[in-house]
């Protein structure tokens, strides 16, 4: 899926409020978006961009045979602008000066496609606790991808870095390593199981660079101004828009392919937050699309199961649920991945942070390669989801999208399934929802009886916060669970 932009002026701000008074201009640095082991997106132009505290000097660049420079801005940044290429398998090399004799070099460059890693700590989790449950994997540095790291305990203890947006990568430790095992461990496991599985299926490289942060609420994901518009005037770790401005600024407006994104466990602590949750997804997503100048695909992933201690914590997961799947009717390019059958495994210690992360990602993967890279059927890699509830007499006819893929009980063929019971509906809204007998009566169909006296307005799924495999075993004959759900009855 290409997109096509219009190069963004790298010597204006990317916000309108002041670059960090922490920050420093360096003598002379590129960006630590850039280092040896790097993946540059492919079919773009090359822009790679810098500092330096002598306005007016010029910059020099040269790779893979051409040269480029350009002139140091009055605002102390410079950009240089190489070529596009299409995806380059064999390390290159990229040297860039100054006339005053600074030089920096970086070699094993590869051109492929990147992917960025959003959200907070189900995003954030790394490989190391979720190895164990994948003891099929192997590590090996020269696979085709590359990995950067960077993690919320950073800004956290560095909350200087958080208050205004930070011009450069604020860890000078972080950048691109090869995917060896100690790389690996210490990346988010979602995708690095994701980069393993596309590079298995394609020859492109691939580039994951981590913007998640454990505990992140919304409001700190967004820039300061949207956080403010939306009412909030503080932050839970760190303070509004301290983690756009530590963790996402640095990287505008770097090319990539897309965003696989993993939260809302903290908006489901509190029901003020929950119930406005899809329309902040969306100012997040169309305000990065408009900073990264791309209308990039977006990848969500429906909240997963967490466990009894659910209750104590995330009291309003099923409202963020259902927002998530209402955001498919207001963001464009917006794909939903359903998690809700992968929570941790009974007896697992961590109820929050399910290890289970590999089957999420080769869910994600098929759906990346189906929609971005023609390999597959898109609809093969779909959960099915509810288009139209339709009352019809004393009960409720819920139409599900893709139309040809039959639903079924998780465990049973479609034939097998139908007229069951099916556990997990209820109807009517939020404060007056009852349980309600429902079957698959059709290949795309699920009819709901209505209870006698019931509200009828609004038919749910899987509307609880805590949910099963037992009390939500609704899946299509591609075994992708149904997801959580609340629509309006017509």
């Amino acid at each position: 899926m290409a997109n096509t932009v219009a190069l963004p002026d790298m010597n204006r701000s990317t916000s309108s409020k002041g670059l960090n008074a922490s920050w420093v201009c360096p003598e002379f640095k590129v960006s630590g978006v850039f280092s040896s082991n790097m993946v540059l997106q492919r079919d773009e132009p090359i822009c790679i961009w810098g500092f330096s505290d002598a306005p007016g000097t010029k910059v020099t660049g040269e790779f893979m045979g051409e040269k480029a420079e350009c002139i140091v801005g009055n605002d102390n940044k410079w950009t240089l602008t190489f070529s596009q290429h299409a995806y380059e398998k064999t390390g290159q090399k990229m040297e860039i000066s100054d006339d005053r004799g600074n030089r920096a070099q970086f070699s094993d460059i590869l051109i492929g496609d990147v992917w960025f890693v959003g959200g907070q700590s189900n995003a954030e989790l790394t490989l190391a606790p979720c190895a164990p449950f994948t003891p099929e994997i192997e590590f090996d540095e020269n696979d085709n991808f590359r990995l950067f790291t960077q993690t919320q305990a950073y800004p956290y203890m560095h909350p200087e870095k958080c208050e205004s947006p930070y011009p450069d990568v604020i860890n000078p430790e972080w950048m691109w390593k090869k995917p060896d095992k100690s790389a690996s461990k210490a990346f988010s496991a979602m995708g690095w199981y994701f980069a393993k599985e596309l590079t298995r299926v394609i020859d492109v490289p691939i580039g994951m660079i981590m913007i998640a942060a454990g505990g992140a609420y919304m409001r700190e994901l967004l820039p300061v101004e949207l956080a403010h518009a939306c009412g909030y005037t503080s932050g839970n770790r760190v303070r509004e828009g301290g983690y756009f401005n530590s963790l996402i600024h640095p990287f505008i407006p770097l090319p990539f392919k897309a965003m696989l994104f993993f939260q809302g466990e903290s908006e489901g602590g509190r029901r003020e937050y929950a119930e406005k949750y899809d329309k902040e997804l969306k100012l997040l997503v169309e305000d990065e699309r408009k900073r990264f100048h791309r209308n990039f695909p977006f990848y969500n992933v429906q909240l997963s199961d967490y466990g009894d201690e659910t209750f104590g914590f995330f009291k309003c997961l099923d409202i963020v649920r259902v927002k998530q799947v209402d955001a498919k009717n207001i963001i464009d390019d917006y794909s939903l991945t359903v998690d809700m059958d992968l929570g941790a495994p009974e007896g697992y210690e961590d109820w929050a942070h399910s290890p289970l992360k590999k089957p999420l990602a080769l869910r994600l993967a098929k759906l990346a390669l189906s929609k971005e890279y023609g390999i597959g059927m898109e609809e093969d890699a779909l959960s099915s989801m509810p288009v139209m509830a339709e009352r019809k007499g004393d009960e409720i006819e819920i139409t599900f999208a893709p139309i040809n893929k039959a639903l079924q009980i998780r465990g049973k063929t479609h034939l097998e399934s139908i007229r069951r019971p099916l556990p997990g509906f209820s109807v009517g809204a939020y404060e007056t929802r009852v349980p309600a007998p429902a079957y698959i009566t059709d290949k795309n169909k699920v009819t709901v009886r209505l209870p006698e006296g019931a509200d009828g307005s609004m038919v749910n799924y899987a509307y609880s916060i805590r949910i099963t495999r037992e009390t939500a075993n609704l899946e299509n004959e591609n075994h992708l669970p149904c997801p959580s759900f609340s629509i309006k009855v017509q």
